[in-house]
């Protein structure tokens, strides 16, 4: 049952539940006019595009969406004047609502009925062909007995030639999605990538169109056209150009389906034999059917399937309008990334599938995204934090599931190799280093960084006393340019050198740079700037000198690796580089066409001397398959993290036979720290999101709020070089460090005995500070399970860890993290976020209003034992671990996350009051046995309570807080 205070805004955002509701609901129409010329924010996922030249139009007097750039950030009006649905759809949408009141299930798009219909071949069932027939050597098996599955919820069939291949997930997203096309409304199946979202359409489209799965299906729209006036269903797929050929193959595998595709010069015909009803499904492009979209939508479709329809999470895009006005009922998105950068995302794809019935964009700001965002942030407050885990667990658990099915690719880890994704912080050289500080301490980068600092008038100085640049311009035109300067910089420091093929201004702009940044050594470089000894140059790029020694290793054990990069350019010069060696080099980017972009992949994949594959991150990341491939590198992160994630599933997905490691390379305390950063804060909320996970709370800054920037918002961050401070290490262990003094505080509560209190509506606050429990409470909530076990399986992995370490520290690198351990909860947080979903604020409440992490410096050191006693017992702790020896247990050390190696430290405690207790019992044991003498008669202290309790304080980590000097941690 749904909570009663969340039924209100529940309503609200489900307004339009009942079908006479339904066609009423509104059209909001999404225009936007900009005020300036800039439309970048530095809350966005990240730089725009290049700016297109548009045709010029008139002015409508129709209110529009104004964009302000407010702060340093473009903050967009949200108060959009409502319009109306299409007057097709709303016709069609009032006559099924209106069959579906008076004739009832004969109005649902159930599946053709063919009990009327004789097949030629009726007499021959068991000789017929069926689909798919998988090779003996393909490896794919059937996942359950020969039968038909029934969906009883919808009337419908999978047959069981199909049946036979479909997991259970896989059932389960059928049904939901031949529910939805039944009832004729939308939907996103949001599985995760790999889970085989196209395979389940084809297996929902099967039951749909009542197929059986042989080859009378060939036969079924030609036989029921024989019939005038009887429904068949007409499908539409709109998908990226790059998977049109996955489409159509994958339709052949599992299936006999007449299809043809919207595309090319023969696109009309196309058309017209679809609107004849001569096609059972339509394939197109997200451009074509935006260019295209009046005449395709002359067509009533009965359902449209929008592959990766996360392209329509910018509610301002043309192809996201385009989309609004398709002419069907029924819309089902895929994605495996409905949230790539903020929640709205999810509200722009949900309400295209079912327009209006979330309310308005603005409601879903105020209900879901400032309540999830706010209480993310490392400074909330109770009240906060109690707000987002529930507003998290009503979205997650009361709205969603309707609308909204996604699984993740922990259903398939069985089937799946193991797979690690590091992250490397890679030093930049001194050189790239002096070209960094130089560009930033330049007289325009001053300005971008104090643009939101207070003038004398009491403004901000980027709207009053520096609206302008030294040269004239706004400060806005640099901000974009700006960015990708700093990029080059933490990459390769020959990007700097302006391209012979650009237009002479773009050069003469690039040159000045150039020499702002390398004011003594410009013209060497810009004169070498394509000879092979200036690219190998190794003080121009420090993340080659990693990649190259990580590459001869690889080489050496018969890897095969994937190296993505964002920068064609960058691309291209390391494919220069590797002309130095002797490495079989292929090469992917957008210049290719689809065609011989899967012939590259088909070498690599079969040709065993292929060793690495340079591959352009937007072109090659969707859509293809190089299993052969154990190594991925990513050599420049993007600010959208799904980007990142897509290429890593390159290799990284069912088919692959071995362990998948990835290496992302960032530069360290440049602006590359803080993108990865904002990838984890991205990755958070969609977690959140999806699953309302109680994730960690590194940041204190919060998207889209001017007011809180914190460490990785705004531009003052973006424009600030860290120097060898790793800003992610910093964040994280201040983390750790407030985690555990919050996580003393709830050393009193049982939260396993509350979440088990069947009477339990809020929890009652604790009267009295727990504080006086100490660490070693703090350190049960921590504790893992088998932890020998775990130390057996970190001792299997040295040789690996030895290796790859060794090559990294060789290279000059410090700092690396599994970023697997940074995204996602602790056992901390996840007691914290517990206890605030389970209270109850109420305005003025204090305790609502206090921060659950406090000053982290508030704290001081009551002890701080000498490095000598530090070794000893690192030695020690070595030998009893069942170590080879203090270096052996060394390098396993530096590859645990944090709480991993808390869990050890509280192991070698425990072992050692173990002994120590059975040490004192051996002893009182024995004195007890001795001749009783008269002394005994005095009284005597527990001697083994002392010790076990003295021991205890071993575990402290020595913080504690100014206020109470006798609470030690």
């Amino acid at each position: 049952m749904k909570d009663a205070d969340f039924q209100e805004s529940e309503n609200a955002l489900l307004n339009a539940e009942d079908s006479d509701q339904a066609a009423r609901l509104s059209y909001r129409k999404r225009t936007a006019k900009v005020e300036d010329k800039v439309r970048w924010t530095d809350e966005s996922d990240g730089p725009p595009g290049k700016p297109k030249r548009r045709k010029a139009r008139r002015r409508s007097r129709k209110p529009r969406n104004i964009a302000r750039i407010h702060g340093d950030e473009v903050q967009e009006e949200e108060d959009i004047e409502p319009g109306e649905i299409p007057d097709y759809l709303q016709e069609r949408r009032r006559i099924f609502d209106a069959k579906k009141k008076t004739h009832h299930q004969a109005a649902l798009m159930l599946p053709p009925d063919y009990s009327d219909i004789h097949f030629d071949d009726f007499q021959r069932l068991g000789e017929l062909a069926e689909r798919p027939q998988f090779p003996a050597n393909s490896g794919i098996k059937p996942w359950r007995p020969y039968r038909d599955i029934e969906l009883p919820q919808s009337t419908g069939l999978i047959p069981a030639s199909v049946a036979q291949y479909l997991r259970d997930y896989q059932v389960s997203g059928v049904r939901f999605l031949h529910r939805k096309f039944v009832y004729q409304e939308g939907g996103i199946l949001g599985d995760d990538m790999g889970l085989g979202k196209t395979v389940q359409v084809v297996a929902f489209l099967t039951a749909a169109f009542g197929k059986t799965g042989d080859e009378r299906d060939a036969k079924r729209m030609r036989e029921i056209r024989l019939y005038s006036g009887r429904w068949y269903p007409r499908v539409l797929i709109i998908c990226p150009g790059s998977l049109i050929m996955n489409w159509k193959s994958e339709l052949a595998r599992w299936g006999w389906w007449h299809v043809d595709v919207f595309h090319g010069p023969n696109k009309d015909d196309v058309l017209s034999t679809a609107r004849s009803g001569l096609l059972e499904i339509m394939i197109t492009t997200y451009d074509t059917y935006k260019n295209n979209r009046s005449v395709i939508n002359m067509v009533e479709w009965d359902v449209v399937i929008a592959d990766e329809c996360h392209k329509l999470k910018d509610r301002y895009s043309g192809t996201t309008k385009a989309l609004n006005e398709v002419n069907t009922l029924c819309r089902i998105g895929l994605t495996g990334t409905a949230i790539q950068n903020k929640y709205e995302e999810l509200w722009t794809l949900l309400d295209w599938t079912n327009p209006g019935h979330f309310g308005t964009h603005a409601e879903w700001k105020d209900a879901i995204t400032t309540p999830l965002t706010v209480g993310q942030s490392h400074e909330a407050t109770f009240a906060q934090l109690s707000s987002a885990r529930q507003t998290a667990n009503k979205l997650v658990h009361n709205l969603l599931p309707r609308y909204f099915l996604r699984r993740m690719k922990t259903l398939i880890a069985d089937q799946l190799p193991k797979k690690t994704d590091r992250v490397v912080f890679c030093p930049l050289t001194d050189l790239q280093r002096t070209a960094y500080e130089n560009f930033l301490e330049s007289a325009d980068l001053h300005i971008l960084r104090t643009i939101s600092e207070k003038c004398s008038h009491g403004n901000k100085k980027g709207w009053c006393c520096q609206k302008f640049l030294p040269s004239g311009a706004p400060w806005q035109r640099i901000v974009f340019p700006s960015i990708i300067v700093l990029q080059k910089l933490a990459n390769h420091l020959t990007l700097l050198a302006p391209s012979i093929t650009d237009l002479e201004a773009k050069q003469e702009a690039e040159l000045a740079v150039l020499q702002t940044c390398l004011p003594d050594t410009w013209r060497v470089l810009y004169e070498e700037r394509d000879r092979i000894g200036s690219l190998v140059n190794p003080e121009f790029c420090g993340k080659w000198k990693i990649l190259k020694k990580l590459l001869k290793f690889w080489h050496g054990n018969g890897d095969k690796v994937l190296v993505f990069s964002h920068s064609v350019r960058l691309l291209r010069i390391l494919q220069h580089l590797f002309t130095n060696t002797s490495y079989n080099v292929s090469y992917l980017d957008g210049s290719l066409s689809y065609e011989q972009r899967q012939e590259v992949v088909d070498t690599f994949n079969s040709d065993p001397t292929q060793f690495v594959f340079l591959i352009s991150t937007k072109a090659g990341g969707v859509g293809l398959n190089i299993t052969a491939a154990n190594k991925v590198v990513i050599l420049d992160p993007h600010w959208n993290p799904s980007y990142d994630l897509q290429a890593q599933d390159r290799a990284y997905r069912i088919g692959q036979t071995r362990d998948v490691d990835v290496f992302r390379l960032i530069s360290l305390g440049t602006i590359e720290e803080i993108v990865y950063a904002r990838q984890i804060y991205k990755q958070q909320q969609a977690n959140i999101g999806y699953t309302a996970s109680s994730e960690r709370r590194y940041f204190r800054g919060v998207q889209q709020d001017k007011a809180r920037k914190g460490e990785i918002f705004g531009l003052s961050n973006i424009f600030t070089f860290q120097g060898d401070a790793s800003l992610l290490r910093d964040i994280v262990n201040q983390t750790n460090i407030a985690e555990a003094k919050a996580g003393v505080l709830l050393a009193g509560v049982d939260m396993e005995q509350a979440a088990k209190d069947e009477d339990l509506g809020t929890m009652k606050k604790e009267e009295e500070s727990a504080e006086d429990k100490g660490l070693s409470q703090l350190a049960a909530l921590l504790t893992a399970e088998n932890q020998e076990k775990m130390l057996e399986t970190h001792k299997a992995a040295v040789p690996k860890t030895d290796a790859v370490q060794a090559i990294l520290t060789s290279a000059g690198v410090e700092y690396t993290h599994d970023n697997s351990e940074v995204v996602g909860s602790s056992k901390v947080e996840e007691q914290l976020s517990r206890r605030a979903a389970m209270t109850s604020y109420t305005a003025g409440d204090v305790e609502g209003q206090s921060t659950l992490f406090g000053d982290v410096d508030g704290g001081k050191v009551v002890y701080r034992p000498p490095e000598e006693v530090c070794v000893r017992q690192f030695c020690e702790m070595a030998r009893v671990l069942g170590f080879g020896g203090a270096t052996q247990f060394a390098l396993v050390v530096e590859s645990w996350s944090q709480e991993a190696r808390t869990n050890c430290l509280d192991t070698f405690y425990r072992m050692r009051r173990t002994a120590a207790c059975e040490a004192e019992i051996k002893k009182v044991e024995s004195e007890l046995a001795a001749p009783i003498k008269t002394e005994l008669a005095v009284p005597v202290k527990d001697e083994v309570d002392v010790k076990a309790e003295d021991t205890t304080k071993r575990t402290s980590i020595f913080l504690i807080s100014d206020d109470d000097d006798d609470d030690e941690l």
